[in-house]
């Protein structure tokens, strides 16, 4: 059997992604190359925003043109414990939809801890035109897709924040919820549908 050329649609690239949103305002960083071999990724953007004084909301999105023959996003799960943190809880959850979200985002969210810091991690899959939290359907889905749509394109989006002095988690997750409803309606250019 040939397996047919997969055509995915056009996109923007990360690097155009816009570094000012909504008051938010970013600040791009790059990856070393021991972590874009591995990841294998066709495109990304890493960068740290910030609103007014507050704590920074990283962002690290990665998008891959095709994720058949070993080349897909990588699962965060498996990575979150590296260089030291520990994960103290783990859960999928909806993030409510909002004036910029028209409905409801299934993401996954991971208490890790280093030492006395400690930090909220969000992360899903958009592939094609669906959101997903969990990674078995995914790969159900990448199956699908491939068969019947002749496309395997999808992006990993996980964004991180720190618990600063005085905050509590509900603090962090609402200023996850404010950047999240920022960014979400921007990555449809990045990710396509």
């Amino acid at each position: 059997m040939v397996e047919r050329a997969e055509v995915p649609p056009p996109r923007a690239m990360f690097v155009d992604f816009p570094m000012k949103l909504d008051g938010w305002l970013g600040t791009s960083h790059s990856l070393e190359k021991q972590y874009i071999d591995a990841l294998r990724f066709d495109d990304y953007v890493l960068a740290d925003f910030q609103f007014d004084e507050g704590q920074p909301v990283n962002l690290y999105a990665a998008y891959y043109q095709s994720q058949r023959k070993g080349q897909s996003a990588h699962s965060p799960q498996s990575c979150l414990p590296g260089d030291g943190w520990e994960i103290s809880s783990f859960k999928r959850m909806d993030l409510p939809a909002s004036f910029r979200m028209v409905r409801s985002l299934p993401v996954n969210r991971a208490l890790i801890q280093k030492d006395s810091q400690k930090q909220i991690v969000l992360y899903w899959f958009k592939q094609r035109d669906r959101t997903l939290s969990n990674e078995y359907l995914v790969k159900l889905f990448l199956f699908w897709d491939g068969l019947s749509r002749g496309r395997t394109d999808g992006a990993l989006v996980r964004i991180a924040s720190l618990i600063g002095p005085g905050e509590t988690e509900d603090i962090v997750d609402q200023r996850l919820l404010r950047f999240v409803s920022t960014i979400e309606p921007e990555l449809a250019r990045y990710v396509p549908d």
